[in-house]
């Protein structure tokens, strides 16, 4: 199967860049812009809850398959299994901020995917109190990977760059693309296209059952 790197990261004007012209932290980054869209996306469905309308079954369980497969197995596995190890060679100790601080959210994230994959299963079939469990479990994976993407993003990306070298980069993108495989380009693609097409704001297609304005129960 081929290596999915070079066909997701993308330039400005579109077109995909080269392995070789994107670097290991660009492409963690640019995952983070895909997670980063399906929270926000999240935060509409939180807003629809409030609003007492019902939202659509099966974006939901997409949800939950896109942060268990793309956010964790993908994302975070590079982070845990190639990354942050690196960063310990290279003097960053592995307990404590940031490293072990990360870690303990991306344990978190998972058993809050659970939640809300059994949460979904009871909103599915009305049961009283789902929608509000559902929420609640909503906003938490919101806050958590608002607050995870943020420190990444600002901390930790810009130390790596600073400690990684040409032949580092060079081994975390093998790495990384050895676990693409694993995972299958064709699965990639179409999280990241998921992630691109969600919404759960009112009036746009496939919003619900054709029943946007039902009272949840």
């Amino acid at each position: 199967m081929k290596n999915s790197l070079p066909s997701q990261e993308q330039k400005p004007d579109g077109q995909p860049h080269k392995f070789e012209d994107v670097t290991a932290i660009e492409s963690l980054s640019c995952e983070h812009r895909h997670i980063e869209t399906v929270v926000k996306s999240l935060q509409d469905a939180v807003a629809a809850l409030d609003a007492r309308q019902r939202l659509n079954i099966q974006k939901l369980r997409a949800v939950v398959e896109f942060l268990r497969v793309y956010a964790d197995r993908r994302h975070h596995q590079r982070e845990e299994g190639i990354f942050f190890p690196l960063l310990v060679r290279r003097g960053v100790p592995p307990q404590g901020c940031p490293i072990g601080g990360l870690n303990n959210e991306h344990e978190k994230g998972r058993a809050l995917v659970s939640v809300l994959d059994e949460g979904v299963t009871d909103y599915e079939q009305k049961l009283s109190g789902a929608d509000h469990a559902v929420r609640q479990t909503l906003q938490e994976i919101i806050d958590l990977y608002r607050k995870h993407l943020w420190m990444e993003d600002a901390m930790v990306f810009p130390m790596a760059e600073k400690l990684i070298s040409k032949t580092d980069d060079k081994e975390l993108k093998e790495k990384f693309a050895d676990l693409d495989r694993k995972i299958g380009s064709d699965v990639i693609v179409r999280l990241e296209q998921f992630a691109g097409s969600l919404s759960f704001q009112a009036g746009t297609a496939d919003f619900g059952y054709g029943c946007s304005r039902t009272t949840s129960i």
